[in-house]
């Protein structure tokens, strides 16, 4: 279930702040047959965890038929290497008799006055470290790249603007003849084919701010900003 660190999948701390960006509170009572998990991506061994559960990853995993709770679950859900769960009697890591799985009986005693099993991930691997971190510079690209399109966009709007004030305002001071001399030529015939002219680009600009108008609307009321994140999801798990 799930999967461990990859640069394709969100780091604990990822997962952290983007449960603080998009607040998803759980129900106020855990499931039958689940059990509710806290776990720190940190913690430090005699430090009550209990007092930190805004820096805590929250969910409910179903339990085995046995009552056992798999941690590969716990494990594929945040991309940990590892995870163990703390004694909060003794403010200390809890050692599992059965390796990966702790029981009925040991959550029913980890277990605080809520009913919440509270978990950590201990200090991970080299190799997971920099994994993470390349994942990290990989997200930090991807974020810069959004930022300059948005300003690109922005920025040809902006001159599309400035384009269409001007067209518009040279539109405005062609003269206009009621009669013609006929001994001069017509002015009107001249400048026929450079009003067609400009009036085929200033539409043309017109529609493209339209379109870039359009588009800024979309990432702002949050379509774009969707399909972003879709992007994201499919490539970097995010």
């Amino acid at each position: 279930m799930g999967n461990g660190p990859s640069i394709f999948v969100r780091t604990p701390q990822e997962h952290l702040e983007y449960m603080w960006r998009n607040p998803s509170p759980l129900a106020h009572s855990c499931p039958p047959g689940h059990v509710r998990v806290y776990l720190l991506p940190e913690w430090t061994r005699g430090k009550n965890p209990m007092k930190e559960p805004w820096a805590a990853l929250k969910n409910d995993f179903a339990l085995e038929p046995t009552g056992e709770l798999d941690l590969k679950k716990v494990k594929g859900k945040w991309a940990l290497e590892r995870c163990s769960a703390i004694d909060l009697e003794r403010m200390q890591p809890f050692e599992e008799k059965c390796k990966g799985r702790l029981s009925l009986l040991a959550l029913q005693v980890l277990a605080d006055s809520k009913g919440i099993v509270w978990m950590y991930e201990p200090t991970p691997s080299e190799d997971t470290v920099s994994i993470r971190a390349d994942r990290l510079r990989i997200v930090r690209q991807y974020d810069a790249a959004v930022e300059r399109i948005l300003d690109a966009t922005l920025g040809r709007i902006s001159k599309l603007l400035d384009n269409g004030v001007v067209g518009e305002s040279v539109s405005h001071h062609y003269p206009e003849y009621s009669g013609v001399d006929p001994g001069l030529p017509d002015v009107r015939t001249l400048g026929t084919t450079d009003g067609d002219k400009t009036s085929a680009a200033l539409y043309q600009q017109q529609r493209q701010l339209i379109l870039f108008a359009a588009l800024l609307f979309l990432f702002f009321s949050g379509a774009l900003g969707r399909y972003a994140q879709f992007g994201r999801d499919l490539a970097l798990g995010w």
